[in-house]
């Protein structure tokens, strides 16, 4: 991707989704070998244009909300890109099946075990861990209210959650957070080895990096009076 992409680059969050922007300045990027290259364009002034690459190794967006209730995430969020959208999706009525008659869930991506989210359904909006076969979703908690083909429906794959942690989980962090977490645990390793002089110093930097991380969020302005002043 881009270099200086803080100044190539502008995103707009839309609820789930990101929207970028690449910024052109009366000229095209272009790559030629490992060198960013400007081309001639027939723009006039600084515009923002859709992406002219693709992304290859993803998109990070780091300093992200803190979500309190999703402390531990088991699936990375790379992984989540199977998502299905269409008007020929049905639910049972008082059962736990989703189908559609396409047979689309495998091959959009879609295995046992993944939590899903539905939106666009009259009835059956919301958040469930499923089982996988063909054309068919099932349920393994909850239980769906009947609905006929016709609502343009989005079910699409979201991060799992777990109360407690394990080899497979991740913290749900932002870099600031993480490298604060990182000093904590230094901390407490030199308390435990009785290097008081070590631990106070790291808990210092603890204190500083989260310090840090809740400043990003927070916009401050200033305003100060004008004095009056008299021209003769």
């Amino acid at each position: 991707m881009s270099y200086e992409t803080y100044k190539n680059w502008y995103y707009q969050l839309q609820g789930r989704y990101i929207h970028l922007w690449q910024l052109a300045n009366n000229a095209f990027i272009d790559t030629l070998g490992s060198y960013k290259i400007r081309l001639p364009g027939e723009r006039s002034s600084i515009q923002l244009i859709y992406p002219n690459e693709d992304i290859i190794s993803g998109l990070r967006i780091e300093y992200t909300s803190f979500n309190e209730s999703e402390l531990f995430i088991s699936e990375a969020l790379e992984t989540t890109t199977a998502k299905y959208s269409s008007s020929t999706i049905a639910f049972s009525d008082g059962g736990d099946t989703i189908t559609d008659s396409t047979n689309p869930f495998v091959t959009a991506g879609f295995v046992t075990n993944d939590k899903v989210r539905i939106i666009g359904s009259a009835s059956n909006d919301g958040d469930y861990t499923v089982d996988v076969d063909a054309g068919v979703l099932t349920l393994q908690t909850g239980i769906t209210t009947l609905e006929t083909v016709g609502e343009s429906i989005t079910i699409y794959q979201i991060p799992k959650t777990g109360a407690t942690a394990d080899e497979t989980a991740h913290l749900n962090l932002n870099r600031m957070l993480c490298l604060a977490v990182v000093d904590y645990v230094k901390a407490q390793q030199k308390d435990a080895q009785g290097d008081i002089q070590a631990k106070e110093y790291y808990m210092k930097q603890f204190w500083k990096k989260i310090g840090d991380d809740q400043s990003n969020k927070r916009k401050i302005s200033m305003s100060f009076p004008i004095p009056i002043y008299s021209v003769k």
